[in-house]
């Protein structure tokens, strides 16, 4: 593209630069500016990169400019403010605590260990963050038990669908 033809179409593609900026701030909690930037510096690469042959300029750059955002802004994702997290349940009555007992010793063997994986915090067992979402839990633990116990993907993911379910009777008591 001519640096002409690149102008055009950064003044006519400049309010969908600010729309996914708009998205991607929310999203991570970054300043608007500083996605708007990243923006930018994605439309610029996507004038370089872009095929005429291949299709619509406009149709490339939403989805290289989405795209890299979106992996932008997982990888600079601001962390949580600790005022911001929900309060922890910590008074558990003597009742409590024992029901909560022997509900874990009444977990088969292979589930109590996913369990107390999970209860003893599972960002030291499993080698990830502290604010890392549900599924890279998941995926960590799978990897664990994989890797380290050596189990057979069919065990693990019987063991896991046997946790949830013990879980979910722990709830409804």
């Amino acid at each position: 593209m001519t640096r002409k033809q690149i102008n055009t179409q950064f003044v006519k593609y400049t309010p969908l630069l600010h729309k996914l900026s708009h998205q991607t701030a929310s999203r991570c909690r970054r300043p608007e500016e500083d996605v708007f930037q990243q923006a930018c510096f994605l439309f610029m690469q996507a004038t370089e990169s872009f095929n005429e042959s291949k299709g619509k300029f406009g149709t490339y750059l939403f989805s290289r400019v989405r795209n890299g955002l979106s992996d932008w802004g997982k990888k600079n994702d601001l962390p949580k403010d600790p005022a911001d997290l929900p309060e922890t349940f910590t008074s558990l009555t003597a009742r409590d605590n024992a029901m909560f007992h022997d509900w874990l010793s009444g977990l088969k063997e292979e589930v109590h260990e996913v369990a107390m994986i999970i209860l003893n915090g599972p960002t030291e067992v499993l080698d990830i963050a502290g604010t890392a979402g549900r599924k890279a839990v998941l995926g960590a633990l799978r990897h664990h038990l994989r890797k380290t116990k050596g189990w057979s993907w069919p065990k693990i993911w019987t063991v896991i669908r046997e946790t949830k379910a013990a879980v979910a009777t722990l709830a409804l008591k």
